[in-house]
């Protein structure tokens, strides 16, 4: 039994990394292969990180081993989880997904970001001019920055979708993976499993444990 074991243990953990870098390599499975890595995350967090090790040890006095695992690993995973979607709203993928078609105006002398060829911008939503960085492929911000004369408006024009304060110009070429979805996960969800968490562990240490009577004590 334990020689089955010494090589069942490491072919489980070869195959499921395995299928975790096939599903985040394939744009059509990053959201499954995502979710997967949080909840492998948050349950390794519970053996890995002391203080959590610790608390899990002062739940499990109260509720059980099992329990407490399941409780503080799962509130570790949404805290994951609303990580990957905040990292997810970043992305232009997000904004071409979930936002509107706009045309969007750059001024003609205005600041640009090197690193992810983001300029400020303005454009006109439901009769309002809304200010806000839009960010373009290379070959657009190249002609931007190359361009001769001085436009007659003073700004280049560029087709886009807009979401906020953000936009993702057409010239991206966008095509979201399923993970942009998980943008839509909200903030709070992440602060509500670290509420969560830090209360069970919370009751377990302040209020006292039950202990069963014996017969004894019983009669």
């Amino acid at each position: 039994m334990k020689r089955i074991l010494l090589w069942a243990v490491p072919l489980g953990i070869l195959l499921l990394a395995l299928a975790e870098w096939v599903l985040l390599a394939n744009p059509g499975g990053r959201l499954a292969g995502l979710v997967l890595l949080s909840i492998l995350l948050g349950f390794v967090g519970v053996f890995v990180l002391a203080p959590v090790t610790v608390a899990v040890g002062a739940m499990a006095d109260r509720w059980g081993l099992v329990a407490a695992t399941v409780l503080v690993g799962a509130c570790l995973s949404v805290g994951v989880l609303a990580i990957i979607g905040s990292i997810e709203r970043d992305k232009p993928g997000y904004v071409w997904k979930y936002g509107e078609p706009a045309r969007v105006a750059i001024p003609d002398e205005t600041t640009c970001t090197l690193s992810g060829y983001t300029c400020g911008g303005h454009w006109t939503l439901d009769g309002k001019t809304v200010h806000g960085g839009v960010t373009m492929s290379r070959a657009e911000y190249r002609s931007l920055r190359r361009s001769s004369g001085t436009p007659p408006d003073n700004a280049h024009h560029f087709e886009a979708r807009v979401l906020g304060n953000r936009a993702s110009t057409a010239g991206l070429r966008v095509r979201p993976a399923s993970s942009v979805a998980l943008g839509r996960v909200p903030e709070w969800t992440g602060w509500t499993a670290c509420a969560v968490g830090l209360g069970a562990v919370l009751i377990a240490i302040v209020l006292p444990r039950r202990t069963s009577r014996t017969p004894s004590e019983a009669q």
